[in-house]
């Protein structure tokens, strides 16, 4: 396992990372034996957030005395800009659920807008009150995570306010390189969120095997090697719900460099843009932020159905799957909760139509 520098005081964290948003997906049980094989494989940057489910619970109970051999980050509550006060009983509440008494990193989660980012640095919010708490020594490092337009998040890691920032880059979405290089830049570590997007990289279909390069065995292999590949990145945070997932994970990280003195980078991303005009306009990354929906609809469900007919053609095995799920995107009420909610701001309205016309019998 390669470890890069996090923070220019010198932290230094696993090229591949633990993600726990799939935690809530799993019982104690198996989260305990997830975690412990990462950490048992090298594995020392472990990420979750304040509405990940009991993400926050599992990792706390499976840490145990390991807790001090980790650098432990988690997330502000995704939403409008909270005050400090609210902050603060929140991380209260997240220091019980981790059974720690410090986090190694807080993230100022949802920052997605200039809007939100400046009245988050504001008087009374968000930022002040974690800065109050690291005087206090509970917080130890502050980042940003942000789906903001490239520029805009250019600007926030600028402000010199902050150590890290999480992106979502992948193999086909590198809409945040040039955020990537800045912060390196400025010596930041950068957090790549998303690698499979949303599991749409994983899939192990002829369309992706061209991802399947050097030694990777998988598409998913193929596709985590490219992100640790670019030096830019610090680490990229992989979603884990088994052992093997786990060992698959750390075996592309062990691996990357045979990528070295290739052109493997340029092609996968050559061969992505030669595919834009069959590629979905927008593809959900599965963060599942958007559900409950009142209607009972799984939007993440059907967009994967979705996807998966337009890049794969399985047009017949999704309406098949579609229609012993009940068809429900003809649900929506266009409430537009569930947009509100979306950190990639997809027009899920519009799309849920399109999947429902596609896919109806």
């Amino acid at each position: 396992m390669e470890y890069r520098q996090l923070t220019e005081s010198g932290i230094k964290v696993s090229c591949v990372s633990f993600g726990g948003m799939r935690l809530p997906e799993i019982t104690e049980e198996q989260a305990y034996k997830v975690i412990n094989k990462a950490l048992d494989l090298g594995i020392n940057y472990f990420e979750t957030a304040y509405h990940y489910g009991d993400s926050e619970v599992k990792i706390g109970k499976s840490l145990g005395k390991r807790r001090k051999d980790i650098i432990l980050s988690t997330k502000s509550a995704y939403n409008d800009p909270i005050t400090g006060d609210e902050l603060k009983r929140n991380v209260e509440q997240q220091l019980k659920r981790l059974q720690t008494d410090y986090l190694d990193f807080y993230q100022m989660w949802g920052t997605d807008g200039m809007d939100v980012f400046v009245k988050m640095i504001g008087p009374g919010y968000k930022y002040e009150a974690v800065k109050d708490l690291m005087r206090q020594g509970i917080i130890k490092h502050v980042g940003i995570t942000s789906h903001g337009k490239p520029k805009d998040v250019e600007i926030m890691i600028e402000s010199g306010l902050f150590e890290s920032v999480t992106i979502y880059y992948n193999a086909m979405k590198q809409e945040y390189t040039s955020v990537a290089a800045l912060a390196q830049k400025l010596k930041m570590g950068v957090v790549a969120m998303g690698p499979l997007n949303g599991g749409f990289l994983g899939e192990e279909t002829k369309e992706m095997s061209f991802l399947k390069r050097g030694k990777a065995k998988t598409n998913a292999e193929g596709a985590l090697r490219f992100i640790i590949g670019n030096k830019n990145i610090t680490t990229a945070i992989v979603g884990f719900k088994t052992e093997q997932e786990v060992i698959d994970g750390v075996f592309a990280g062990d691996f990357y460099e045979d990528i070295a003195d290739t052109n493997d980078m340029a092609v996968i991303t050559e061969t992505f843009k030669g595919m834009a005009s069959k590629m979905p306009k927008s593809i959900c990354s599965g963060c599942n932020y958007c559900n409950p929906c009142k209607e009972g609809i799984d939007i993440p469900g059907v967009f994967k159905l979705m996807n998966n007919a337009k890049v794969y053609g399985t047009i017949d095995f999704a309406k098949t799957k579609y229609k012993k799920a009940g068809q429900k995107g003809a649900l929506c009420s266009k409430c537009g909760l569930c947009m509100e909610k979306c950190p990639q701001k997809l027009n899920i309205i519009a799309d849920m139509a399109e999947a429902h016309e596609l896919l109806k019998s």
